[in-house]
């Protein structure tokens, strides 16, 4: 990803974003991507009882964008908000890709970020479908413990599919079944 990350330095426009700001608002077309140098940013979607659900949680050193409507040119089903304030590298999109046009590392890397997103819905997917709310929070807190200390609990509850109540619930008889005083 080191072309990628070159070319957010070479062309990308630092910016410094407020917590609970929208990048990206669902039915617009992508046209930025977003280096998080500093801070957390996630993708959601809103139902039409108006209830938010986030599809993934972006930290320092990832790269977030709506890839299906950067890609597709067609309007994002998603929103990107922050979660907590964000120093950021801005990049345009158009600017990325033309420059990917003769740049085969560029192209490789923007392939990989494609596939890793890719990978990351197949298993939220299938985690939805194949486990409990429980163990989608603990393979969650296996990985990106020190993250999950940075989302709120309501977030958090709504991307593994349960209320925050039920959330709390099973922290709780975690920290109750292992002994241990925080989870």
């Amino acid at each position: 990803m080191k072309s990628l990350y070159d070319c957010f330095l070479e062309l990308g426009i630092s910016r410094q974003v407020e917590a609970r700001q929208s990048l990206l608002r669902a039915g617009e077309v992508a046209q930025r991507l977003y280096l998080i140098e500093k801070g957390c940013a996630r993708l959601c979607v809103i139902d039409s009882s108006g209830r938010e659900t986030s599809t993934q949680f972006f930290f320092e050193g990832d790269v977030v964008a709506s890839l299906e409507s950067l890609l597709t040119g067609n309007p994002s089903g998603q929103y990107l908000v922050t979660i907590e304030a964000c120093h950021l590298r801005v990049i345009n999109a158009a600017e990325l890709m033309k420059r990917a046009q003769s740049d085969t590392d560029l192209q490789n890397d923007l392939h990989a970020l494609t596939q890793r997103r890719l990978i990351h819905y197949v298993n939220l997917y299938t985690s939805a479908i194949a486990d409990s709310p429980t163990q989608r929070y603990l393979a969650l807190r296996a990985t990106h413990q020190q993250q999950l200390e940075r989302i709120p609990l309501h977030i958090l509850a709504a991307y593994l599919g349960v209320s925050a109540v039920h959330l709390s619930r099973i922290r709780r008889k975690l920290r109750s079944d292992s002994g241990l005083d925080a989870i």
